[in-house]
């Protein structure tokens, strides 16, 4: 695949025959340099379809902050969550020439399907600042495998190259940025980049944190899981 690909080549899969149960709780997930952490419901009923959600850390990778701030969501919301964290300081669209994030998200999420029952329907992408960039990114252009992107302070989206918007389904949006962001001044990114989606025919659900800077506020987590857990099956 192109390097400038932002195309994940998936195909979901039920999950195959074992003599062991799957492991629960927190799995590591490694292959070469990149790794990520997989967190389970402590019990699984294994006729029963789960959401999957990737959640991805901002510039510097505070991926073990983010398994700690999510540990107990597995249990409360009946999900599984991946929190990966990029070869770089950054992801690789923003840090790279080629896609070590991406080829690794297609080697985890095939390895996932094919250990635990996900649900193809309801997989989301959550992300922050350089995070969020890279979920709106990766996740508008690969709108047949996620329902749902949820981003707060994201900075830009870059697309597949001759992604037609028109020509596939929309994930639902949630974005929320701080009004004193000084990264991503409020005024020249938040509100353009609420105008381009909306003009682009996307449903976004828009948040504003009062005052913020560009830190995410502490109802933005599970606020934002609230949404995506109330969004209707397709």
């Amino acid at each position: 695949m192109a390097d400038n690909s932002l195309a994940l080549a998936l195909t979901h899969k039920s999950p195959e025959p074992r003599d062991e149960p799957s492991p629960t709780g927190h799995v590591w997930l490694e292959n070469g340099g990149s790794r990520a952490v997989l967190l389970t419901p402590s019990e699984i009923e294994t006729d029963k379809p789960y959401p999957l959600i990737t959640v991805l850390h901002g510039a510097g990778r505070q991926d073990e902050m983010l398994v700690k701030a999510v540990r107990d969501e597995p249990d409360r919301r009946r999900a599984f969550f991946l929190v990966p964290r990029s070869v770089l300081p950054t992801w690789d669209l923003i840090a790279s020439a080629e896609r070590p994030d991406l080829d690794f998200l297609e080697y985890a999420y095939d390895l996932i399907y094919r250990r635990y029952p996900i649900d193809c329907e309801r997989q989301a992408l959550l992300g922050y600042s350089d995070g969020a960039s890279y979920a709106l990114s990766v996740g508008l252009s690969n709108p047949q495998h996620f329902r749902a992107i949820m981003a707060w302070a994201a900075g830009f989206i870059a697309l597949e190259p001759g992604f037609d918007p028109n020509a596939a389904r929309k994930p639902d949006l949630l974005l929320e940025y701080g009004t004193h962001d000084p990264i991503f001044p409020f005024e020249h990114v938040a509100l353009p980049m609420r105008a381009n989606l909306e003009r682009a025919g996307y449903s976004v659900e828009w948040r504003v944190d009062q005052g913020g800077k560009h830190w995410p506020s502490p109802d933005f987590l599970p606020e934002a899981l609230d949404w995506f857990f109330r969004l209707p099956l397709r």
